[in-house]
């Protein structure tokens, strides 16, 4: 047997199953609604078809995960934020328990077909994080995410680095200070136009990547990268430049900086793109015998599996230096 009744402006249902009691929100619904609710509470008891859908509207329950979640994981609550309150629009005007595993296999196929695989594959996993968290809240039995597969990885290209010889041309270009203190500290484009002059510690010989409301680093945390003698060169001559804006970098659009890298590289005959310059610092600390756990905490990599697609370039190096063995 199942029951209604009225708290403020919401109605509840009441019901009694296997021993236990439970009850569930309705949301500001009419007494009729509500009753129309119960009765169908009531032929899924004595049927045990799942039946009765009654649960908290998608918005409700993301405004709240977002809420909870901003207090548990504040480092990476940018992120999540970012991701679930721009991409999780085909489910706003879905109730919990009305979305469905086809509905999610739905929304990923059409959101491959405008961002990277890699991409999706890290908005599922929040959203699947999420209606976990509807599950443990009570609010739906089950995560209809929980068997939605990942897409598949289908960019099988190798990781682009630059030589020793290729960054010697960058430097001679246009800029070419930025892309050298880039290539010797692995920033990513962003984190390198949010530097600030005073987190370039020169003499100590390190530079400190920050997370702050104004200026977030991907993972939301902060790490501390050493400066060799090249980033220190290009830091100097930089900071010298603009440092009286308090930035290390000029004051241009992340595009701008992005296409006047791609200028360098047409006009050098280089393919690759400005992130090359973060595979190139990767690249270069492998092949020169830096453990991957120190390179994950070097890149900033959230995820060790990022790390391990370096693996290989130190492999290829040392087969290469066997060769040098000739007995």
């Amino acid at each position: 047997m199942a029951t209604i009744y009225k708290r403020g402006n919401c109605w509840y249902v009441n019901w009694s199953q296997n021993g236990e009691q439970y009850r569930k929100s309705l949301g500001p619904v009419s007494e009729r609604q509500a009753d129309d609710y119960r009765k169908a509470k009531e032929l899924e008891l004595s049927t045990g078809k799942r039946i009765f859908v009654a649960s908290a509207a998608f918005p409700d329950h993301l405004a709240r995960y977002l809420e909870w979640h901003r207090s548990e994981y504040p480092d990476s609550h940018y992120r999540v934020a970012q991701i679930a309150e721009h991409h999780f629009c085909d489910f706003e005007h879905l109730s919990l328990a009305q979305i469905t595993s086809a509905d999610i296999e739905k929304w990923k196929a059409k959101r491959i077909t405008l961002v990277s695989r890699g991409s999706v594959a890290k908005e599922l996993r929040t959203l699947a994080a999420v209606l976990a968290k509807a599950v443990t809240w009570g609010e739906i039995d089950r995560n209809p995410a929980e068997h939605v597969e990942p897409p598949r990885d289908l960019d099988s290209e190798p990781i682009h680095w630059y030589s020793r010889a290729e960054l010697a041309l960058l430097y001679g270009r246009h800029n070419g200070q930025i892309w050298r203190l880039m290539a010797n500290t692995g920033m990513r484009r962003t984190e390198a136009l949010q530097l600030q002059v005073k987190h370039v510690h020169i003499g100590a010989g390190h530079v400190d990547i920050v997370s702050t409301a104004e200026a977030r680093t991907k993972s939301g945390k902060w790490r501390r990268v050493p400066l060799s003698d090249g980033a220190k060169v290009a830091a100097q001559a930089l900071i010298e430049t603009n440092g009286k804006t308090g930035y290390v970098l000029p004051r241009v659009t992340s595009v701008h900086l992005s296409r006047n890298f791609a200028m360098n590289c047409k006009s050098l005959n280089l393919a690759g793109s400005l992130h090359s310059l973060r595979h190139t610092y990767a690249a270069h600390l492998v092949m020169a015998g830096v453990p991957l756990r120190t390179l994950q905490v070097l890149m900033g990599h959230a995820s060790f599996a990022t790390t391990e697609r370096y693996a290989h370039i130190g492999e290829d190096h040392l087969r290469e230096q066997a060769k040098l063995v000739s007995l």
